[in-house]
């Protein structure tokens, strides 16, 4: 199995010692197309990040809640609703991956046992939920061929993935992916990026 070293200041992935491009890099020039500007989509990803740290250290029993920043709170109540109430089971979080062939990396929110499957699942926490999700969601799932260790006997990853929209108001929304267009439309995505990458070579 590679070895995937992550430089968090950065944000880049080092597999083997070889830079490869994230999931996120590759897609967001599709939402700066959209007209989102890159420094709000850096604010977002950092205070993603951080509710994304809490909501880890919570499936993993690590959370000091008393100490947690009180712009957070609402954010982790609705990650604990949506545990409680579709009675979902946490069994890995933030899982770095790479895909082999395709030198691409990435780090997944969740893997989730929820219906009796194995999901993929994205958290969110922006206003709105990025358009890109299906195609994020779907590399990450393509890069887990080789990440079979947290299934059980018999068990397959679900081709549908999961996000879960977290809001400012303690109130989530879970949004069901299933569009198979989504890897195809990512692998374009990173051709485009690797073009870009390599002109000039």
């Amino acid at each position: 199995m590679a070895e995937i070293a992550f430089n968090e200041e950065r944000h880049e992935y080092h597999v083997d010692g070889v830079r490869w491009p994230s999931v996120t890099q590759i897609l967001d020039p599709l939402l700066e197309l959209d007209g989102i500007p890159r420094d709000a989509l850096e604010a977002a990803a950092r205070f993603g990040s951080h509710v994304h740290m809490a909501t880890d250290l919570y499936d993993k029993r690590q959370l000091d809640e008393e100490a947690l920043d009180p712009h957070l709170l609402p954010y982790l109540l609705g990650w604990k609703k949506f545990l409680w109430q579709a009675e979902v089971e946490v069994i890995e979080s933030e899982l770095r991956v790479a895909h082999s062939s395709l030198k691409y990396a990435g780090t997944l929110d969740k893997i989730v046992r929820w219906r009796g499957s194995a999901h993929v699942l994205d958290v969110k926490t922006s206003a709105e939920v990025p358009w890109t999700v299906g195609m994020q969601t779907a590399a990450y799932r393509h890069a887990l061929d080789r990440y079979d260790t947290f299934l059980e006997v018999g068990e397959r990853l679900s081709t549908v993935r999961l996000c879960v929209h977290l809001k400012p108001d303690g109130v989530y929304r879970l949004i069901k992916l299933s569009d198979s267009r989504d890897l195809n439309n990512f692998i374009s995505c990173l051709n485009v990026h690797n073009l870009r990458m390599n002109r000039g070579r």
